[in-house]
């Protein structure tokens, strides 16, 4: 049992617990490196960013519930990051996706939809993603990005924070009192500023204040692109990540609680917060499995959690383009740290099936081909032709017993 599994479960109440707040930094993971990056990278306005970020988190734990993750569309960061696109390119793709996955929620075809994901597929598709996370927290803690913090004197390589952050972590892992993922928060933080903390109000910081949001003016050009560059490698990791994989997980970890989240109700989730953060020209957002994961491992078990992220989110939008510098105060190797946490607890939600000798060897499959192609896509579409491949030797073996049954007969 974990550490916070034995906290009681009482009716809600405003009041929050140090679990409420530890939880709610749970996924900060992915969701401030991939901020910082459209930000810093494709010039993204930071107070729409944060400030659709914040409204997305505090409505999603408003209807569902409990604590769900928001993230960045990390298909279309990826590419924009790697193409250099436009804020206009980036929000149309999100507008594009809030009218796809609206349409589907209200018609329902979501649902049938998300029957063709079988169990092995799902877990395969988590173990997937658990391997992903894992393998750039190494990455973000150990890589060229994670850069040494110089004290005075004295110079931390990142792998010495990486390291130590990990020892963090697994210390009070199991402390009631301290939770991991405050104490490595708050170490982050203290660290950084005493490295950092100089540069504070330097112009470096870009200045500080919110900035005005920009309403978005779709292009049927741009939006052709897009649809092909964007959209479409997007559908198919949120609908199999986002939608399936999240409700899923959501169900495992939190059992009768979770009973809003549906296929369909995630899907209409995700359209109308991307409709909104579209048109205001900001990155757009879904809800994530790993990041269900990331919160509940680190202590958040109701939707108190999601009202602090948002929170954060919407303060952090009140600094502009300043809240780039606040963020990076915390090392890059402690964000490192919480990414391969929770992608190791992440990818364990396979255990379910190990003792299924077929169903885990699909999941084993797409989980592996995910990983090797960085693309949970590629490892879905491999799950439904192993699934298809097993049912046709299924019914021809069952055929060939059948015909055996009747030559016995006669």
């Amino acid at each position: 049992m974990d550490t916070v599994a034995a906290v009681e479960k009482r009716p809600f109440s405003l009041s929050l617990t140090r679990w409420d707040v530890a939880g709610a930094f749970g996924d900060i993971g992915i969701l401030f490196p991939i901020a910082i990056a459209l930000v810093s990278l494709n010039h993204m306005n930071p107070t729409a960013v944060f400030f659709t970020a914040g409204f997305a988190y505090i409505l999603a734990g408003a209807y569902f519930n409990i604590p769900m993750a928001v993230q960045p569309f990390k298909a279309v960061a990826a590419i924009a990051l790697a193409l250099q696109l436009p804020p206009s390119s980036i929000a149309t793709a999100g507008l594009l996706m809030g009218v796809l996955l609206s349409l589907i929620g209200l018609t329902n075809l979501v649902t049938p939809l998300a029957r063709l994901f079988t169990l092995p597929i799902v877990r395969g598709i988590q173990l997937g993603l658990g391997l992903i996370l894992a393998r750039e927290g190494i990455r973000l803690a150990l890589g060229a990005k994670s850069r040494a913090l110089v004290l005075g004197q004295l110079a931390l390589p990142a792998w010495e924070i990486a390291l130590g952050g990990a020892i963090i972590l697994l210390s009070f892992q199991r402390s009631r009192r301290y939770p991991s993922a405050l104490v490595l928060l708050a170490a982050g933080v203290l660290l950084g500023s005493l490295a950092h903390g100089r540069s504070l109000g330097s112009s470096g910081w870009g200045g500080w204040g919110p900035l005005p949001l920009d309403f978005l003016h779709p292009h049927a050009a741009e939006m052709k692109k897009v649809l092909v560059a964007l959209v479409l490698p997007q559908f198919a990791l949120t609908f199999g990540n986002s939608i399936v994989a999240t409700e899923n997980t959501a169900q495992v970890l939190y059992g009768t609680q979770a009973r809003r989240v549906s296929a369909r109700a995630l899907s209409l989730s995700i359209g109308l917060t991307n409709l909104v953060s579209g048109m205001l020209t900001s990155a757009p957002t879904c809800h994530g499995s790993g990041g269900i994961t990331a919160h509940y491992k680190f202590g958040a078990r109701t939707q108190k959690s999601n009202y602090v992220i948002g929170g954060a989110c919407l303060f952090l939008a009140l600094f502009g383009r300043a809240a780039v510098g606040l963020l990076s105060l915390i090392p890059t190797a402690v964000l490192g740290v919480f990414l391969i946490y929770v992608g190791i607890q992440h990818g364990a939600l396979i255990r379910d099936i190990v003792a299924r000798r077929r169903s885990l060897f699909i999941a084993v499959c797409v989980g592996l081909v995910s990983l090797a192609r960085t693309n949970l896509t590629y490892g879905f579409v491999l799950g439904f032709l192993l699934e298809g491949l097993f049912l046709v030797l299924k019914r021809a073996s069952e055929r060939k017993a059948a015909e055996a049954q009747r030559t016995n007969d006669e």
